[in-house]
């Protein structure tokens, strides 16, 4: 049983992970997909500064910029925090892909959030959508998203324009499998410092680590707790990894819970990882990850587990069908 009174965690105890530019991150963030902009993500975000997280995880998809913006400038204005200690990742959305329209959408979540720069802006999945500055999903009269036309190697060039501007300070990729990570190295004239991707014991992404390691590309994990309140995963098993009986084992033997386990399990890896919450205590919970360690062996056995359970597929209106969708080939990872 978790004490309800949680103890804050010091900032500069959170280790850090170094990218390929000499600029670090802290390995836990918060999360903020699904998270609803009606007071309970300012909370959250507040909860999560105050509990020592340096580090916040939006998209420009999230559409509760807004609110995270308050919660951050707030607590710069009430002297918790300076924007500079402050790790803030946001991600291009897939209808503002041509190149000139790259910083448009960049503007558009600088505004949002009420910040001069990002530290670090991810293409936020390789496929691309028609042009909209007014829908995140594009749809014709059947229902299906309208395809863009655009290169996400097109895409990646209008960030690093972004980042010559002093707009971002870090570029990276979410959702790119190896043979796409493999052609936009091809012709990057910046290295993407991180591929965000789902990973978690089931999906444990073993091959995926170590090819992006191999690059210089450090991996970070979302959904690192199976997605079990997510809103696209509705499944009645969708917290079986919570329940599963290795990492309820090792909760056990660590006199910790299932979610400190798979979220020690990525940092422990190396593996940045953003567990998402509006319950402040859970938050508080989730960072205090750094008082025990697991074996190689515990690692390996947790790695073991991956079974291919990927809960966020994108598979709506038509989208798994689009050029450039990362999951098409089951080989790719």
């Amino acid at each position: 049983m978790l004490n309800r009174i949680q103890k804050m965690a010091d900032p500069k105890q959170v280790p850090s992970v170094t990218f390929n530019n000499g600029k670090s991150i802290p390995i836990v963030g918060l999360g903020t997909w699904q998270a609803p902009a009606d007071g309970s993500l300012y909370r959250a975000v507040r909860g999560a500064i105050d509990a020592g997280y340096r580090h916040i995880d939006c998209a420009y998809a999230y559409e509760n910029e807004e609110e995270v913006g308050k919660a951050i400038n707030d607590a710069i204005g009430d002297g918790k925090v300076k924007r500079e200690e402050l790790f803030v990742t946001s991600k291009l959305w897939l209808t503002f892909f041509r190149r000139d329209r790259v910083q448009i959408c960049v503007k558009k979540i600088l505004s949002k959030l009420n910040t001069p720069y990002l530290d670090l802006c991810l293409v936020h999945w390789p496929m691309s959508f028609g042009d909209s500055d007014t829908t995140l999903l594009p749809t014709g009269d059947d229902g299906n998203v309208v395809p863009g036309t655009i290169d996400y190697l097109e895409a990646w060039q209008g960030l690093e324009d972004c980042v010559k501007a002093g707009l971002v300070k870090s570029i990276g990729i979410s959702n790119f499998n190896t043979k796409q990570i493999e052609r936009l190295l091809g012709s990057a004239t910046i290295k993407p410092v991180t591929n965000q991707v789902e990973s978690h014991p089931y999906l444990a992404q073993v091959k995926l680590k170590k090819f992006c390691e191999d690059r210089g590309i450090t991996l970070t994990a979302y959904s690192p707790l199976g997605n079990p309140g997510s809103q696209v995963n509705t499944g009645s098993d969708k917290d079986r990894l919570l329940k599963d009986a290795v990492v309820t084992k090792l909760a056990d033997k660590y006199k910790k819970s299932a979610g400190h386990i798979l979220l020690k399990f990525q940092a422990q890896r190396g593996v940045i990882v953003i567990p998402k919450s509006v319950s402040v205590e859970r938050i508080q919970s989730n960072i205090q990850i750094f008082d025990f360690e697991l074996t190689a062996a515990e690692i390996t056995e947790l790695e073991s587990l991956d079974r291919g359970y990927r809960t966020c597929d994108f598979n709506v209106n038509g989208v798994p069908n689009l050029p450039n969708f990362p999951f098409k080939d089951p080989n790719e990872v």
